[in-house]
């Protein structure tokens, strides 16, 4: 069967349409990675007397679920999948909405109840002005990410979370090296941060533990499209995230942050999905993913 509304499908083909235009992406990805200093190069001021350049394209919304929104100097408007994402530019989502943001060397998840700006200055950064970003980046360093209380450089797979002026910080693959108030932290794999206003990030804490016991476990649910799933797991913690992701991709298709199990969850397509959850302790700071469940949603 073929999805009615189907988010990989969307997903895979911005990706096959942003293709060409990534082979002259990757020359900007260099000056943004490797060095600061290049980064001047990016937004060379232009000739005198001569028209101004149009920003640069930096990434592309390879994925928008819901209402996410894209602008410039305070105008908003809808963000659309495969549409470029420029030096200046800023993103919102809505409540229930997600959005991944897919550059040359690193990929960007924006979940629900977030604003990310990707500021034009001479130090080229991404600012979490609320909410909550994913990033990975395996090959090289991720695009340094600053919010009001810390900046975060590395390489691997780092959760941000910024609420109430505070930012938690997990590292869930890689190293990452976060600074705060002058002094900075070295978080491993498996260790996160609290960073409070005006405050050093605390010394590498030990993450909540993983949930388990997921029912639907291996064995699937069958439901119908849009009809909602009762979602259980063992956890100690006060507060979770559920994450719907593809069968055959990591990638994240609904984000939901929910209190103590039981959850009610509804999946508005049609086909086979995996579900997961992330236990997040009473400062906020989230732990490792659960193993996955299996949820079946027919027509």
């Amino acid at each position: 069967m073929q999805f009615q509304i189907d988010p990989i499908k969307r997903w895979r083909q911005a990706r096959t349409r942003s293709a060409s235009a990534l082979r002259w992406w990757r020359t900007l990805a260099l000056a943004v990675a490797v060095s600061v200093a290049s980064a001047s190069a990016i937004a060379a001021p232009p000739a005198a007397g001569s028209a101004k350049a149009p920003a640069l394209e930096l990434a592309r919304l390879s994925y928008v679920e819901r209402k996410v929104e894209q602008g410039t100097s305070g105008a908003w408007r809808e963000a659309r999948e495969g549409t470029p994402l420029r030096i200046g530019d800023r993103v919102r989502t809505a409540k229930d909405a997600l959005l991944r943001i897919d550059f040359p060397w690193m990929a960007v998840t924006v979940s629900p109840s977030s604003s990310v700006a990707f500021p034009d200055e001479y130090l080229l950064a991404a600012v979490l002005e609320e909410g909550r970003v994913a990033l990975q980046a395996d090959g090289r360093a991720i695009l340094k990410l600053v919010t009001g209380e810390a900046a975060v450089r590395g390489q691997g797979q780092v959760v941000v979370r910024r609420q109430a002026r505070t930012t938690l910080v997990t590292a869930l693959a890689g190293t990452f090296f976060v600074e705060g108030a002058g002094r900075a932290v070295t978080l491993a794999a498996g260790t996160g941060t609290v960073v409070r206003a005006g405050q050093a990030p605390l010394a590498p804490l030990a993450l909540p533990e993983r949930p388990d016991g997921l029912d639907p476990g291996t064995d699937p649910v069958y439901v119908a499209r849009g009809e909602p799933v009762s979602l259980r797991w063992t956890g100690k913690q006060p507060a979770y995230l559920v994450e719907v992701l593809s069968f055959g991709s990591d990638a994240v298709l609904l984000q939901l942050d929910v209190g103590a199990p039981p959850t009610l969850l509804a999946i508005p397509w049609q086909g086979t999905f995996r579900w997961r959850v992330v236990g997040r302790d009473e400062r906020g700071l989230e732990g490792r993913p659960s193993p996955v469940g299996f949820i079946c949603v027919d027509k």
